[in-house]
């Protein structure tokens, strides 16, 4: 009996313990108070907030109204730009069918997403995989493929100062 409420006193601190070494005390926030004002400012419903630092660049890994995003934004809580996840059937049609039709229509897409910028057009960005090659494809909202990417070995992050000519 003694040795079943040992066991028992033992799974309970574990468990304890667990829980402990999975709570969020220790999350990381930007320095600048403005910084995390700013994505509420544009994402009011913003949840499930997690910030990392990208470069000069603080990041907001959040949901806002069922929609994954990548928030931007600077040290001086500017907005640089939104990374938000996309599904094909959300692609515009125009972007969609240049995709289809060109080069590497036949590619298997990993991964889709819509960069949007305060004063510079929206771009949607298509990352495709076929066999050990990786790019990706750079559309405007028209469907004019703007840059083609080679990722393969390199860094898949879209910096928002990465030259697209």
């Amino acid at each position: 009996m003694k040795l079943k409420k040992t066991a028992w006193a033992l799974l309970l601190l574990m468990f304890a313990f667990s829980l402990g070494s999975c709570s969020n005390d220790d999350a990381y926030l930007p320095p600048n108070p403005d910084v995390v004002n700013e994505l509420y400012r544009l994402y009011p419903n913003a949840q499930d907030v997690e910030w990392n630092q990208k470069g000069v660049y603080y990041v907001a890994d959040c949901n806002s109204l069922g929609v994954e995003l990548d928030v931007w934004i600077d040290a001086n809580a500017n907005w640089i730009q939104t990374e938000t996840a996309l599904y094909r059937e959300n692609l515009p049609a125009s972007v969609n069918t240049a995709f289809a039709q060109g080069d590497y229509g036949s590619w298997v897409i990993d991964e889709i997403t819509q960069l949007t910028f305060p004063a510079n057009p929206t771009l949607f960005v298509i990352e495709v995989e076929q066999g050990s090659q990786e790019v990706m494809l750079f559309y405007s909202e028209y469907g004019g493929l703007l840059h083609v990417k080679n990722v393969t070995n390199g860094d898949d992050t879209l910096w928002p100062d990465m030259n697209l000519e």
